[in-house]
């Protein structure tokens, strides 16, 4: 609760103030004090209000003001952090609609045990939302990779099966194909082709020319 919106809101006695004397809080709590300070993104989106009560009557000085403004202000740029470091995370698993029935999710750089995490999560959660039957992972763009992760990579088929979809593999190496045989990973969750046309093809998608 801000007062306009933007600027803080401050209610030194609950019980005697017009906008929240007769509220049932207020005559639960038999009174107190109120301090509000809006929390912003910094594109100007409203996040919510970070708010102080008292129980008892309490004034506040400018002094109380200007450290709930720091604390808003602090927990703003927090805030737009952890949004900034969701959208790096979600571009860094782009999944690229083919058809209703199919996607693409092109692997670019490098993959760690966190990375594979969020491939898996991305996957199923994409693949359950829009009813997908094939999910193509190409691995032409990988760059590193470690045996580990490439094992766990590869056992996301199993996860996807269980909802319904099928992983198709493209663009496996040399190098990733022998840290996946070495550890004995299981392929029978998945269909692995050389590139993105074989697939396609496999699923029963053909080029027309006109």
């Amino acid at each position: 609760m801000v007062k306009g919106g933007r600027e803080p809101l401050i209610i030194d006695d609950l019980a005697a103030h017009d906008s929240t004397k007769d509220m049932d809080v207020t005559k639960n709590l038999g009174g107190g004090s109120l301090i509000g300070v809006p929390i912003y993104y910094r594109n100007g989106d409203n996040y919510g209000t970070l708010c102080g009560l008292d129980l008892k009557p309490f004034h506040y000085t400018k002094d109380h003001v200007d450290l709930f403004k720091a604390m808003a202000n602090l927990l703003g740029n927090v805030l737009e952090l952890e949004r900034a470091n969701s959208e790096i995370e979600s571009l860094s698993v782009p999944i690229v609609p083919i058809s209703e029935e199919v996607a693409i999710l092109p692997i670019i750089g490098d993959v760690n045990e966190v990375r594979t995490e969020r491939l898996m999560e991305r996957a199923l959660a994409e693949s359950a939302k829009n009813n997908l039957d094939y999910l193509i992972f190409d691995l032409s763009g990988l760059v590193k990779i470690h045996s580990q992760s490439a094992t766990n990579l590869l056992k996301i088929g199993d996860s996807l099966k269980l909802v319904g979809v099928q992983m198709i593999v493209t663009g496996i190496r040399p190098d990733l194909a022998i840290k996946a045989v070495q550890a004995s990973s299981d392929f029978d969750q998945i269909v692995v082709k050389s590139n993105l046309q074989q697939a396609l093809h496999w699923i029963g998608y053909s080029l027309i020319k006109t």
